[in-house]
């Protein structure tokens, strides 16, 4: 699908149902095979009771402006999405962006690269089966959870969430990456979470936090990890406190906690995500 002229609007919408398939040809937009969506137009999509944009393979996405509302999932596909640059408007009564292969689970990734993404989301925001990782991008995001993998990744970005579940979970989704992990190298988080049983930061395995700022509004949980943590740099504020360590599963503030130990690396080995590559093995189409 691709979109070249600037000024022009694509507006599809989709009401009918079809069943019997394990993931979802009840989409607006629908591949058997790999999907690329460029340009600078911009598309909406309203999806009454599917998915907004369905690949069986890989989902690449270079640019355009997309604005979409769906009953289900608003851009799913088989083994990955990867996004260079865009404007997202998503309003999904399931997930935002959702990469799942339940035939393979070495499959599923999530890359992006950059772009504007708005995403309000009844389940997750972004996520993976496997590996999800974050080079950047400006993202106010809305959802039971704003990003969920196995093994997440962020390296720069201005992310805002707004959760009221886990902010960030890294979890047993796939069995091939490994223990569960979550890094933090770069960016600007920003967490805000609602009340109730609720963690800002949570991993079935490791967190390991080197650089960037992250700010986090949390009544419960603002940390909880079920292996190690380690704080080799950047800023933790919790509260409104900044904190000199990664806390331990507890009510709100800071300070407590400490270093852990050399856990938190990176579960498995991710595909080259350098301008796509790996995600479908042909990088960006531009």
């Amino acid at each position: 699908m691709l979109c070249h002229h600037r000024r022009r609007q694509h507006t599809f919408r989709n009401r009918r149902v079809h069943s019997g398939q394990r993931h979802h040809t009840d989409a607006v937009i629908f591949s058997k095979d790999d999907l690329v969506l460029n340009g600078t137009a911009a598309l909406t999509i309203n999806s009454a009771q599917g998915n907004g944009v369905t690949g069986k393979d890989d989902v690449k996405v270079t640019g355009g402006t997309y604005n979409i509302t769906s009953a289900l999932d608003s851009i799913e596909a088989n083994d990955s999405i990867a996004i260079y640059d865009g404007t997202f408007t998503i309003n999904s009564s399931k997930d935002g962006l959702h990469s799942e292969n339940s035939d393979d689970d070495t499959k599923g990734y999530v890359y992006i690269h950059g772009g504007t993404f708005t995403i309000n989301a009844k389940s997750d925001a972004v996520q993976a089966t496997t590996y999800l990782q974050v080079d950047g991008g400006t993202f106010k995001l809305t959802a039971a959870e704003g990003f969920e993998a196995t093994s997440i990744q962020i390296n720069d970005g201005t992310i805002e969430i707004s959760a009221s579940d886990d902010g960030i979970n890294g979890t047993q989704k796939s069995n091939s990456v490994g223990t569960p992990n979550i890094e933090i190298n770069g960016g600007k988080l920003t967490i805000v979470m609602g009340q109730g049983d609720t963690d800002a930061i949570d991993c079935n395995g490791n967190i390991t936090v080197n650089g960037g700022t992250i700010d986090i509004t949390a009544q419960m949980s603002s940390f909880d990890y079920d292996g190690t943590a380690t704080y080799n740099g950047g800023t933790i504020i919790i509260n409104g406190q900044e904190v000199n360590s990664i806390p331990q599963s507890m009510m709100g503030g800071g300070g407590m906690g400490g270093r852990g130990g050399m856990g938190g690396q990176m579960g498995g080995q991710a595909p080259d995500a350098q301008n796509g590559n790996g995600f479908g093995g042909n990088g960006f189409a531009r």
